[in-house]
């Protein structure tokens, strides 16, 4: 009865460490697994709904040079940090988003973004890893990109649009 006493009346204590154990490990995992901007194309999408991790592993099969690895996340992943989505190799957005976006935001090629659903059609490409919502959908280059000079961000977009 002591014992549990003596538990229960220290349990803050434990939970404390086991949080702070916790955020360690978590953060020691992401130092080991992620690697800097130069050699990562990271992607950011805003639809509804989407399959990133399946997603990044079927574009990381084939890898520009001087690329380790491919980064796919929704737009809610950085929750208040939008200086991740301004630094985006490339994102997929929705028709409403593209004025917001602004400067943020680069053409692949021409004028404007790259179309990558129609819902009057319901056409569109990655439609195996994305959900899309009720309008059309855009893929554009991140104007902050680190891979815009070595043309990386533009392979693995065009790669994206070459996807079902």
């Amino acid at each position: 009865m002591r014992v549990l006493k003596n538990i229960l009346s220290q349990l803050h204590s434990f939970a404390l460490w086991a949080l702070a154990s916790v955020l360690l490990w978590g953060w020691i995992f992401g130092l080991a697994t992620d690697t800097t901007p130069d050699k990562k194309i990271m992607i950011f999408c805003h639809v509804p709904e989407l399959q990133d991790v399946e997603l990044t592993m079927a574009l990381e099969e084939d890898l520009p040079e001087g690329i380790k690895m491919v980064q796919v996340h929704p737009f809610d992943y950085v929750m208040f940090d939008t200086v991740s989505i301004t630094r985006a190799d490339i994102l997929i957005i929705p028709a409403i988003d593209v004025s917001e976006m602004g400067d943020e935001i680069l053409p692949l090629e021409g004028d404007g973004g790259v179309q990558v659903y129609d819902p009057d059609t319901g056409e569109g490409v990655l439609l195996d890893y994305i959900t899309y919502g009720d309008e059309k959908y855009y893929l554009f280059l991140g104007a902050a990109s680190a891979h815009l000079e070595d043309g990386a961000a533009a392979q693995i977009a065009r790669e994206m649009l070459s996807m079902e």
